[in-house]
């Protein structure tokens, strides 16, 4: 088919739509497909869109408005839809990563912000007296119990319960005088 027969089927949309579009369809579905996989590199999008391109030529009676050549109308049509999905997914694509390295740059900063709050903690934990600090990490770093922390030490649970006390209340005027 050449372009003449190409006129007569656009005359034809214009007088008889129903059957003409069928012939359209038919005659322009294969090749628009190859043109809109060679860009989108896609097999379904390119359905899609050649789909979504004669159901927009149908439902918006656009074979009315055609003043150019019917094949050229066509080629044009699904390019710039293949290029319109394409702009979408670069779109998406820098909105996601753009999301992602936010992400990335929340996580790093609250690694670095706790890391920097182990730190504190373990320095001010370092500057406990020696039985205080044995006491601390037997009971809250090991989980042992009073009894059994006061047993190791080679003391009682009054004075494991002592030294607790004592440990946390430095721990917080310490931790108080950071902020």
């Amino acid at each position: 088919m050449n372009h003449n027969d190409d006129m007569l089927l656009l005359q034809q949309l214009k007088a008889a739509p129903e059957k003409a579009y069928e012939e359209l369809f038919r005659k322009y579905y294969k090749v628009l497909i190859l043109d809109a996989y060679f860009l989108l590199k896609d097999e379904m999008e390119a359905e899609d869109q050649v789909q979504l391109l004669f159901m927009e030529i149908w439902d918006k009676q656009l074979y009315l408005s055609i003043r150019t050549s019917l094949k050229a109308y066509l080629h044009r049509g699904i390019r710039n839809r293949c290029l319109s999905v394409l702009e979408k997914q670069k779109n998406n694509h820098k909105r996601l990563n753009d999301y992602v390295s936010a992400l990335d740059d929340k996580v790093n900063d609250n690694v670095v912000e706790r890391n920097e709050t182990e730190s504190r903690f373990n320095a001010i934990l370092n500057e406990l007296p020696n039985q205080r600090l044995r006491a601390y990490n037997l009971v809250y770093l090991e989980n042992k119990r009073y009894k059994e922390a006061a047993d190791e030490m080679g003391i009682t649970v009054n004075s494991i319960k002592t030294h607790l006390k004592f440990a946390a209340k430095i721990l917080q005027q310490k931790f108080e005088s950071l902020n």
